[in-house]
């Protein structure tokens, strides 16, 4: 979540609210009581239970769960709940709160493959799991801050993403467990079934205050996010007739309200990491209704759901980076929940879609992996189209440009991730996740950046507040922008690029657009015109600025860049690529050399991305107040 939002709420119902409208209330109340049947997914345990697991991923599941067992589990510690007030720190709570229950998720897979020993490993996780005293993550307690408390009150629990994400555990793990947690642990699931309810269902159904639900037009990834293991959890968990009801079509109206926010282009603003946790995960919800209602709901043609299929592959730069706006790491874990993805294109009829997701198949490897999500894993476990996928080429579109959220991908070579990549987006500085980039762009070379957009940092208790531009890495001056009168960009929705133009052929791409607008008054910009140009027969990108300004003062242009920088001149600069090739940077040697900062990075998230430092090349431009500068960027050597 962020304190920045994406566009309104379509008015109106769309057209999942319309197609749930229109089934049979009676026909809908049973085909939701026989969930656990119509997803497919066996409740007995034992190999013969799951017929179509390779041997490569059942002894991935069970060799995991084993390095597991005989360890101490997770200790959750108020001391570590409470550093989110005193010093700002999340992670000390919430790494081991996810780490119960990935290990908890393992072990119910473990035990749904194998049995026992796993089926009490699983139990007692389960059990550990019902026992905190609260499934809220800090960072979100509202209740506990209003009463200027670090305890959560039991009473009044808080339903936030991390709540969410427990219930989700116990609800696949009761399904895929079933009777064998009776035979073993009696009255474990009737404590499981307690716990939902107290936590998750009676304050669902208790209260439309709870800002996900995205009532006041304001989306984001905690809608589908939080509705999808809602559903799970009404599915599964919830025997009452009329509760389980109640719970989905509100389910239903949620799942709507985010999917008619989503813009026509199938862009996520959020950035393609979010993307797993947005738009897939409305994919997974709408699939799993689908599933329940025996395929009467039949989404996958509906606007915009066969575009946002293809954001990944339109995001691939290569060899696993990606392009990355905002919070989203460059290099994100390939260990995707990549099974969603291909039935989301078998669904859609879209081979690259299909493709993509099966470019990820690799030989040897397990088809599943349960730290996406133990859902996501059963669910891919019974897909024997998945399982038996033999790798594919990945799809590398040449040109990608998605209108509505104002962003330009373009490579050198279709299909191919060597030679140049550049992206460059405009859009406004209150999009979800925001940094203020306005008008940034990134370059690969052969897949890898070098003109970089840094992407996440480790979040903190500043992370989402008035304070979030206090962080370096979402400052534009960290960004490919210029500097406009000693000004960086400002945050806010009005902060935004203008007169966005698009050309695109064979041999050229190029984004134009006027970033004045997403620089403060005083910064007295009138226009600041620049031009992304990708050159396929030239093999360079051309980076053109032209400017008026009331006071030429202190106008530079900042690039960020990757790797090491090797000869630095006047009007040149080589770098050596995370990978190992050679970009060089021109501009006009009038300017000199400029100045070459080296920006130590300590951040974890951005370490293990980067190494353990970046560069920032600043150019001071001429004292001017109409002007221009180019810059080009191409692969060489040294």
């Amino acid at each position: 979540m962020t304190a920045a939002f994406g566009p309104p709420a379509t008015a109106g119902p769309g057209p999942l609210a319309r197609r749930w409208a229109a089934l049979d209330p009676h026909q809908r109340t049973a085909a939701l009581g026989r969930a656990r049947q119509a997803i497919g997914a066996m409740t007995g345990t034992g190999g013969e239970a799951w017929p179509h697991v390779d041997d490569v991923t059942e002894r991935a599941i069970v060799a995991a769960a084993e390095a597991d067992r005989g360890t101490d589990w997770p200790r959750l510690l108020l001391s570590d709940y409470a550093r989110y007030w005193r010093d700002g720190v999340r992670t000390a709570y919430e790494q081991p709160a996810g780490e119960l229950r990935r290990r908890t998720a393992t072990a119910a897979l473990a035990a749904a493959l194998h049995g026992q020993p796993y089926l009490d490993e699983a139990a007692d996780g389960l059990l550990l799991l019902c026992e905190q005293t609260t499934w809220c993550w800090a960072a979100h307690e509202q209740f506990a801050a209003e009463a200027g408390r670090v305890v959560p009150d039991v009473d009044r629990p808080f339903l936030d993403l991390g709540a969410a994400e427990t219930v989700a555990v116990l609800a696949w793990a009761d399904l895929i467990l079933g009777t064998a947690l009776d035979e073993r642990t009696p009255g474990l699931r009737q404590r499981i079934r307690r716990e939902t309810r107290a936590r998750v269902i009676e304050p669902f159904l208790g209260s439309r205050d709870w800002h996900w639900l995205g009532l006041d037009g304001h989306l984001h990834n905690w809608n589908p996010w939080i509705h999808g293991h809602l559903l799970a959890a009404a599915l599964f968990l919830v025997e009452d007739a009329d509760v389980r009801t109640r719970t989905v079509n509100l389910v239903v109206d949620g799942l709507d309200r985010y999917l008619g926010s989503l813009p026509a282009d199938g862009g996520c603003d959020e950035g393609y990491a979010y993307w797993w946790n947005g738009p897939a995960r409305l994919a997974e919800a709408l699939d799993l209704l689908d599933r329940v209602l025996g395929g009467r709901l039949d989404p996958w043609r509906w606007p915009p759901l066969p575009q946002l299929a293809r954001y990944p592959h339109r995001m691939a730069l290569g060899d696993g980076w990606y392009v990355n706006v905002g919070d989203g790491p460059a290099r994100p874990s390939a260990a995707q929940a990549w099974q969603v993805l291909h039935r989301w294109g078998r669904a859609t009829g879209d081979r690259q879609v299909i493709d993509f997701a099966a470019s990820h198949r690799t030989p040897g490897e397990p088809a599943v992996t349960v730290a996406a999500g133990l859902g996501r894993a059963v669910l891919g476990l019974t897909d024997p189209q998945w399982l038996t996928q033999p790798p594919t080429a990945p799809p590398l579109p040449a040109t990608t440009w998605l209108p509505d959220l104002q962003l330009l991908v373009s490579r050198e070579r279709a299909g191919s991730p060597r030679g140049l990549t550049v992206a460059v987006k405009g859009g406004h500085n209150d999009e979800n996740h925001n940094h203020n980039d306005v008008g940034s762009y990134l370059v690969a070379l052969d897949g890898c950046p070098v003109l970089i957009d840094l992407g996440q940092p480790t979040y903190t208790a500043i992370s989402f507040t008035d304070r979030r531009y206090e962080q370096w890495v979402t400052r534009s001056e960290w960004h490919n922008l210029p500097v406009v009168g000693g000004h960086g960009q400002a945050a806010g929705r009005d902060f935004r690029a203008s007169a966005v133009a698009v050309d695109t052929d064979t041999d050229t791409d190029a984004l134009r657009l006027d970033l004045a607008g997403a620089y403060p008054p005083e910064a007295g910009c009138r226009s600041w015109l620049r031009q992304v140009r990708l050159d396929r027969r030239r093999s360079t990108v051309t980076v053109t600025e032209r400017w008026q300004v009331d006071d030429p003062a202190d106008l530079r242009l900042h690039h960020t860049l990757a790797g090491e920088p090797l000869t630095h001149t006047a009007g040149r600069l080589a770098v050596r690529t995370l990978a190992g090739r050679t970009a060089v940077l021109a501009w006009d040697p009038r300017l000199g050399a400029g100045r070459l900062d080296r920006q130590p990075v300590d951040d974890p998230l951005l370490r293990d991305v980067w190494g353990p430092a970046v560069h920032r090349l600043v150019l001071t431009l001429p004292a001017q107040r109409t002007g221009s500068v180019t810059v080009t960027v191409n692969g060489g050597t040294e």
